[in-house]
């Protein structure tokens, strides 16, 4: 069974991540997808003031939790008339902080990729899923995917795939979504961004390894000597304009190379297109 975790927070990140998510499952034959939110209350919040010097009663946050389920709720009604009639909508409500709820229903459900919906600036409303947004895609044990908010979901045909030509392997990542009748199955780019060509090469060796790890996939290559890594990509996304950019795993991975600062800068200035988290 496909299953796709959504957090949600109520924003308007989260309401276009459900359309996007409802568009996205009709054409990745998704089965079921789990709506979650978190509702952590911390112990200072329960001991001390608010803002406000207003200290939360039992009564109050109890009050706060019926909100939100019928709020996520709600949700859930406006999903379901989106999605086909076949798949199947399931909520979660947790005590736990975010991560940690995301990490526990992963354990418990087994989902397939979570999808996280963001503000185009990352923290240009107060989203309490954008917040977290990195540590997120950084500690799950499943695929993340990133959708900036605004953008509309459009079918999946090529992908951008960030690599260094160097340590190929780490495209074996792809093997679990080449089937295009289960799951993604787009044209990928293969972009280089190699300012020192160091692996800027098209000797037999590189050819070979190629064709064995990309089986079943049609893809070109190409490469960039721009110095900066998070330009050299969105530039050439704005120019090819793929409907997907793809995270490698491990330590060859841009995403996980780059500092907290340049993580925020390429997601924040991405914001036409959507970001698979490969792990």
């Amino acid at each position: 069974m496909k299953t796709l975790l959504i957090p949600v927070d109520f924003s308007d990140a989260t309401e276009n991540v459900i359309k996007y998510a409802a568009g996205f499952s009709c054409d990745t034959h998704i089965e079921r997808i789990i709506l979650l939110k978190s509702y952590y209350v911390s112990v200072y919040e329960q001991l001390l003031p608010s803002a406000d010097f207003v200290q939360l009663s039992p009564e109050d946050i109890e009050e706060e939790r019926e909100r939100v389920e019928s709020s996520l709720k709600h949700l859930s009604h406006e999903l379901k008339r989106k999605c086909l009639p076949s798949i199947q909508i399931k909520t979660a409500l947790s005590e736990l902080p975010l991560a940690k709820a995301i990490h526990q229903l992963i354990a418990d459900e087994q989902p397939n990729m979570v999808m996280l919906g963001t503000d185009k600036a990352l923290y240009e409303d107060d989203g309490y899923v954008s917040e977290q947004i990195i540590v997120i895609a950084k500690t799950s044990a499943v695929p993340v995917m990133i959708v900036p908010n605004h953008t509309k979901y459009k079918k999946i045909e090529e992908a951008l795939v960030p690599c260094d030509f160097g340590a190929i392997s780490r495209l074996s990542a792809l093997e679990g979504f080449r089937d295009p009748k289960k799951w993604l199955h787009p044209k990928l780019l293969l972009l280089n961004v190699d300012p020192k060509q160091k692996h800027i090469q098209s000797d037999e060796q590189l050819a070979a390894g190629l064709v064995k790890l990309l089986d079943g996939y049609e893809y070109e290559i190409y490469h960039s000597e721009d110095n900066d890594t998070v330009h050299g990509i969105l530039d050439f996304a704005d120019k090819h304009d793929p409907q997907l950019i793809i995270a490698l795993p491990g330590q060859y991975s841009f995403f996980r190379n780059l500092t907290h600062h340049s993580i925020t800068k390429a997601l924040a200035l991405n914001s036409n297109r959507s970001v698979l988290i490969l792990k």
